[in-house]
């Protein structure tokens, strides 16, 4: 998995848009700790299909896919990492009480 320092474009905003939207929809009616978990892992196994059928035969799988997990864990850290922060800078507006 190449690591691309690009900015996220219109339709990277427009599908995480519409997960989050579907996620707060779940919490209406599911714990949001397991709708977290649901998503979770539908992302992990939406992920795994990506890193499979790019690599495009087994050999090629099984040569990626440890790469592969960090490149995919350390874009996760980033990106928790980064909105733990806006919710840190931003807790009062975001969560009211």
């Amino acid at each position: 998995m190449a690591e691309s320092h690009a900015k996220p474009d219109v339709a990277f905003w427009r599908v995480a848009d519409t997960f989050i939207g579907v996620a707060n929809e779940q919490a209406t009616e599911v714990d949001r700790g397991v709708v977290s978990a649901g998503f979770s892992y539908a992302s992990a196994r939406f992920n795994a299909f990506v890193i499979a059928s790019q690599c495009g035969t087994k050999e090629a799988f099984e040569a990626e896919k440890a790469a592969a997990i960090d490149y995919f864990v350390s874009q996760y850290k980033l990106a928790l990492t980064e909105n733990v922060a806006d919710y840190s800078a931003n807790f009062d507006k975001y969560i009211s009480k």
